[in-house]
């Protein structure tokens, strides 16, 4: 039984490694879920702006008009339309510009996404490739006759603090005090 204690133990080991890689990952993947939102919603308070800007437009443009009509003036030439197209370039120009913040937010929520799944995808990597190393560790030494090099005194306890954080799982393999079997 002695000589599958420290079988268990790399197993357990493996598991719990390979398992914060893979809960990493499923914090990464939410979270890049959340910047597209994010800049979803972004995008939208930005177009949310150009229609205002176009509708102040409307209102702008309707007065000058109605102004140069009741003044008695061609509403249509001179001063008039001069104020039109001043309205119109500025307005146009502030529109455009809404415009353009909302493609730019939701091209950097985009990008943030990317950084995101790429860090979990890189975080999966880790935990799978360090439950590996853990699992050969042990048959190598167990091949030798020796030790599986997994200190059999180890365990696993839940350390405060873990839980939550990017590849936390709230468990962690700690070695046993020095000096204690």
């Amino acid at each position: 039984m002695a000589q599958v204690v420290p079988f268990i133990i790399a197993g357990v080991s493996a598991y719990s490694t390979w398992k914060q890689g893979a809960y990493a990952r499923a914090e990464y993947d939410a979270r890049a879920a959340q910047e597209k939102l994010r800049g979803r919603a972004q995008a939208l308070q930005y177009k949310q702006q150009g229609i205002e800007v176009l509708r102040r437009l409307n209102e702008n443009l309707a007065s000058t008009v109605a102004r140069a009509a009741a003044g008695g003036v061609d509403p249509l030439s001179g001063s008039a339309l001069n104020l039109q197209n001043y309205a119109m370039k500025e307005g146009m120009r502030d529109y455009n510009q809404s415009r353009d913040n909302a493609l730019i937010a939701t091209g950097m929520a985009e990008y943030q996404a990317k950084q995101y799944k790429a860090a979990g995808k890189a975080a999966y990597r880790s935990g799978l490739i360090g439950a590996l190393v853990t699992v050969g560790t042990a048959a190598a030494g167990a091949m030798k006759g020796g030790t599986t090099g997994v200190d059999p005194a180890a365990s696993i306890s839940p350390t405060p603090g873990t839980a939550g954080q990017i590849g936390g799982t709230g468990y962690l393999l700690t070695p046993a005090p020095v000096g204690v079997a």
